[in-house]
């Protein structure tokens, strides 16, 4: 990696880190690669103890989410893809979306956004 590339991927992590959304990237086998400070709180869980787990074991689970955009997701299709989620540890209510990056026509990374739902008053 060239000292630039270093430098621009510090600068986003940086950002990634200082917004409330949470962000969790995953491979396309549903791995997690990386997850922002906001997830760290949302999930009661540090970024070291989610990488390499499943997605989907964030919310409990044991497979992928039965509508999965990542499982159902084609290059060039439009991407309405916002489900709601609830994070079981703390019971914050999401709404996630799934940004597919694609590299070579194949599904290399999944960008989850998930927003938190503010509490009705």
């Amino acid at each position: 990696m060239e000292q630039s590339d270093i430098y621009t991927e510090k600068i986003m992590n940086m950002i990634l880190d200082a917004i409330d959304d949470i962000i969790v990237i995953h491979d396309s086998a549903h791995t997690i690669i990386w997850m922002n400070r906001a997830g760290e709180k949302a999930f009661g869980r540090s970024v070291d103890e989610v990488i390499g787990t499943k997605c989907y074991e964030l919310f409990g689970n044991t497979t992928s989410c039965v509508d999965c955009t990542v499982n159902t997701t084609n290059i060039g299709s439009p991407v309405n893809n916002i489900k709601r989620r609830v994070i079981p540890k703390t019971g914050i209510k999401c709404d996630c979306a799934a940004i597919p990056y694609y590299k070579n026509g194949r599904l290399e990374l999944v960008v989850q956004h998930l927003r938190p739902i503010p509490p009705e008053a």
